[in-house]
Protein backbone atom coordinates (compact mmCIF):
# COMPACT_ATOMS: atom_id res chain seq x y z
CA UNK A 1 0.00 0.00 0.00
CA UNK A 2 3.04 2.68 0.29
CA UNK A 3 4.40 1.97 -2.94
CA UNK A 4 1.18 2.66 -4.23
CA UNK A 5 0.57 5.47 -2.18
CA UNK A 6 4.25 6.84 -3.19
CA UNK A 7 3.22 6.19 -6.90
CA UNK A 8 -0.04 8.13 -6.60
CA UNK A 9 1.95 10.95 -5.41
CA UNK A 10 4.36 11.49 -7.88
CA UNK A 11 2.21 10.70 -10.63
CA UNK A 12 -0.08 13.64 -9.23
CA UNK A 13 3.06 15.73 -9.38
CA UNK A 14 4.01 15.18 -12.92
CA UNK A 15 0.21 15.58 -13.84
CA UNK A 16 0.97 19.05 -12.43
CA UNK A 17 4.35 19.91 -14.32
CA UNK A 18 2.96 18.33 -17.53
CA UNK A 19 -0.20 20.90 -16.92
CA UNK A 20 2.12 23.58 -16.67
CA UNK A 21 4.33 22.99 -19.99
CA UNK A 22 3.17 25.89 -22.52
CA UNK A 23 1.53 25.36 -25.44
CA UNK A 24 -1.33 26.62 -27.87
CA UNK A 25 -4.49 28.14 -26.76
CA UNK A 26 -7.28 25.34 -26.79
CA UNK A 27 -4.76 22.77 -27.30
CA UNK A 28 -4.63 19.30 -25.23
CA UNK A 29 -2.26 18.34 -22.41
CA UNK A 30 -0.38 14.63 -20.93
CA UNK A 31 -1.44 13.70 -18.15
CA UNK A 32 -0.98 10.75 -16.47
CA UNK A 33 -2.96 7.56 -14.53
CA UNK A 34 -2.12 4.50 -12.85
CA UNK A 35 -4.15 1.02 -13.44
CA UNK A 36 -1.44 -1.16 -11.55
CA UNK A 37 1.75 -1.69 -9.74
CA UNK A 38 3.54 -2.12 -12.91
CA UNK A 39 1.86 0.27 -15.73
CA UNK A 40 1.19 4.15 -15.90
CA UNK A 41 -0.96 5.33 -18.34
CA UNK A 42 -0.42 8.04 -20.27
CA UNK A 43 -3.42 10.26 -21.87
CA UNK A 44 -4.38 13.37 -23.19
CA UNK A 45 -6.63 16.07 -21.60
CA UNK A 46 -8.82 18.67 -23.68
CA UNK A 47 -9.10 21.81 -22.59
CA UNK A 48 -12.74 21.65 -21.40
CA UNK A 49 -11.47 18.48 -18.93
CA UNK A 50 -12.57 15.46 -20.88
CA UNK A 51 -10.01 12.95 -20.81
CA UNK A 52 -9.04 10.40 -24.32
CA UNK A 53 -7.80 7.59 -22.14
CA UNK A 54 -9.59 4.97 -23.87
CA UNK A 55 -8.81 6.07 -27.65
CA UNK A 56 -5.58 7.95 -27.24
CA UNK A 57 -3.33 6.22 -24.22
CA UNK A 58 0.00 4.98 -24.02
CA UNK A 59 1.43 2.53 -21.53
CA UNK A 60 4.64 3.39 -19.74
CA UNK A 61 6.19 1.04 -17.18
CA UNK A 62 6.88 2.02 -13.84
CA UNK A 63 10.38 2.35 -14.35
CA UNK A 64 9.66 4.41 -18.01
CA UNK A 65 7.92 6.57 -15.71
CA UNK A 66 10.45 6.84 -12.95
CA UNK A 67 13.43 6.95 -15.86
CA UNK A 68 12.07 8.82 -18.50
CA UNK A 69 8.51 11.07 -18.13
CA UNK A 70 8.49 11.90 -14.68
CA UNK A 71 12.79 13.66 -15.21
CA UNK A 72 11.89 15.20 -18.43
CA UNK A 73 8.57 16.70 -17.08
CA UNK A 74 10.81 18.12 -14.30
CA UNK A 75 13.50 19.93 -16.19
CA UNK A 76 11.12 21.09 -18.63
CA UNK A 77 9.41 22.85 -16.09
CA UNK A 78 12.74 23.83 -13.80
CA UNK A 79 13.83 25.51 -17.25
CA UNK A 80 10.60 26.91 -17.42
CA UNK A 81 10.52 28.63 -13.95
CA UNK A 82 14.04 29.77 -14.50
CA UNK A 83 13.68 31.77 -17.71
CA UNK A 84 10.62 33.32 -15.91
CA UNK A 85 12.70 34.67 -13.06
CA UNK A 86 15.57 35.34 -15.66
CA UNK A 87 12.57 37.80 -17.70
CA UNK A 88 11.73 38.92 -14.05
CA UNK A 89 15.27 39.99 -13.30
CA UNK A 90 16.07 41.43 -16.55
CA UNK A 91 12.86 43.87 -16.27
CA UNK A 92 13.81 45.12 -13.03
CA UNK A 93 17.58 45.70 -14.08
CA UNK A 94 18.34 49.63 -14.93
CA UNK A 95 20.31 49.49 -18.16
CA UNK A 96 23.15 51.90 -17.42
CA UNK A 97 24.99 50.91 -21.00
CA UNK A 98 24.67 52.79 -24.05
CA UNK A 99 23.36 51.90 -27.02
CA UNK A 100 26.34 51.60 -28.89
CA UNK A 101 26.95 49.55 -25.88
CA UNK A 102 24.35 47.08 -26.36
CA UNK A 103 24.54 46.63 -30.38
CA UNK A 104 25.93 43.30 -31.30
CA UNK A 105 29.30 42.77 -32.83
CA UNK A 106 29.83 43.13 -36.66
CA UNK A 107 30.08 39.70 -38.88
CA UNK A 108 33.61 40.85 -39.14
CA UNK A 109 34.36 41.54 -35.58
CA UNK A 110 32.36 37.96 -34.98
CA UNK A 111 35.10 36.19 -37.32
CA UNK A 112 38.07 37.98 -36.08
CA UNK A 113 36.77 36.55 -32.72
CA UNK A 114 36.86 32.92 -33.70
CA UNK A 115 40.45 33.68 -35.75
CA UNK A 116 43.19 31.18 -34.25
CA UNK A 117 46.12 33.51 -33.01
CA UNK A 118 48.82 31.12 -34.83
CA UNK A 119 47.15 29.76 -38.51
CA UNK A 120 44.52 32.54 -38.65
CA UNK A 121 41.83 30.13 -39.43
CA UNK A 122 38.54 31.04 -37.91
CA UNK A 123 37.25 27.83 -36.50
CA UNK A 124 36.65 27.14 -33.17
CA UNK A 125 39.03 27.60 -30.26
CA UNK A 126 40.36 25.58 -27.37
CA UNK A 127 41.71 27.02 -24.02
CA UNK A 128 44.38 25.65 -22.40
CA UNK A 129 43.68 25.17 -18.86
CA UNK A 130 46.90 27.01 -16.64
CA UNK A 131 47.36 30.00 -19.01
CA UNK A 132 44.25 29.84 -20.65
CA UNK A 133 45.71 31.52 -24.24
CA UNK A 134 43.61 30.00 -27.08
CA UNK A 135 44.28 28.09 -30.36
CA UNK A 136 42.76 25.90 -32.92
CA UNK A 137 42.94 21.99 -32.29
CA UNK A 138 45.16 21.33 -34.86
CA UNK A 139 47.72 24.24 -33.70
CA UNK A 140 47.84 22.86 -29.96
CA UNK A 141 48.55 19.74 -31.38
CA UNK A 142 51.18 20.84 -33.64
CA UNK A 143 53.00 22.71 -30.47
CA UNK A 144 52.38 19.84 -28.07
CA UNK A 145 54.37 17.46 -30.83
CA UNK A 146 56.79 19.88 -31.40
CA UNK A 147 57.87 21.09 -28.12
CA UNK A 148 55.31 20.01 -25.20
CA UNK A 149 55.06 24.29 -25.00
CA UNK A 150 52.04 27.27 -25.08
CA UNK A 151 53.13 29.06 -28.27
CA UNK A 152 52.70 32.37 -26.19
CA UNK A 153 53.54 32.20 -23.01
CA UNK A 154 55.74 28.54 -23.20
CA UNK A 155 54.54 27.40 -20.39
CA UNK A 156 54.36 23.88 -20.13
CA UNK A 157 52.00 21.41 -22.09
CA UNK A 158 53.22 18.54 -20.49
CA UNK A 159 49.93 16.24 -18.53
CA UNK A 160 47.79 18.49 -20.44
CA UNK A 161 45.51 15.44 -22.81
CA UNK A 162 42.91 16.86 -25.55
CA UNK A 163 40.26 16.45 -23.21
CA UNK A 164 41.85 18.33 -20.66
CA UNK A 165 41.05 21.80 -22.97
CA UNK A 166 38.03 23.82 -22.33
CA UNK A 167 36.07 24.94 -25.27
CA UNK A 168 35.92 28.44 -26.22
CA UNK A 169 32.28 29.58 -27.39
CA UNK A 170 30.13 32.81 -28.07
CA UNK A 171 26.98 33.75 -28.59
CA UNK A 172 26.08 32.75 -31.27
CA UNK A 173 27.36 28.99 -30.53
CA UNK A 174 24.80 28.91 -28.09
CA UNK A 175 21.33 27.85 -28.32
CA UNK A 176 18.82 29.80 -26.84
CA UNK A 177 16.48 28.37 -24.13
CA UNK A 178 13.03 28.20 -25.91
CA UNK A 179 14.76 26.31 -28.75
CA UNK A 180 16.55 23.75 -25.75
CA UNK A 181 12.82 23.22 -24.29
CA UNK A 182 11.53 22.85 -28.18
CA UNK A 183 13.58 20.03 -28.39
CA UNK A 184 13.60 18.40 -24.73
CA UNK A 185 9.55 18.49 -24.91
CA UNK A 186 9.50 17.12 -28.73
CA UNK A 187 12.00 13.99 -27.53
CA UNK A 188 9.96 13.55 -24.55
CA UNK A 189 6.18 13.22 -26.69
CA UNK A 190 8.12 10.78 -29.27
CA UNK A 191 9.45 9.06 -26.65
CA UNK A 192 5.61 8.60 -25.43
CA UNK A 193 4.17 8.13 -28.86
CA UNK A 194 6.43 4.49 -29.23
CA UNK A 195 5.17 3.22 -26.07
CA UNK A 196 3.02 0.27 -26.08
CA UNK A 197 -0.99 1.33 -27.30
CA UNK A 198 -3.63 1.48 -24.87
CA UNK A 199 -5.85 1.42 -27.91
CA UNK A 200 -4.78 1.09 -31.45
CA UNK A 201 -5.68 4.40 -32.58
CA UNK A 202 -3.63 6.29 -30.08
CA UNK A 203 -1.89 9.67 -31.32
CA UNK A 204 0.29 12.10 -29.56
CA UNK A 205 2.31 14.20 -32.32
CA UNK A 206 -1.03 15.31 -33.75
CA UNK A 207 -0.53 18.91 -31.54
CA UNK A 208 3.06 19.05 -30.70
CA UNK A 209 3.20 21.95 -33.09
CA UNK A 210 0.58 24.08 -30.75
CA UNK A 211 2.77 23.81 -27.76
CA UNK A 212 5.35 26.69 -28.25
Amino acid sequence: MDSLKALEADIQHANVLAASIPRGNGEDYLQMNHFNLFRVLVYKVHTNGKSDMYSSGRKATIREFYSVILPSLQRLHGDLVEANIGEENDDNTETITSKDDKRLASDYELERDHECGICFESTTKMVLPKCCHAMCINCYNDWNTRSESCPFCRGSLKRVNSGDLWVLTCSRDVIDMQTINREDALRLYLFVNNLPQYTPDAVFLMYYEYLF
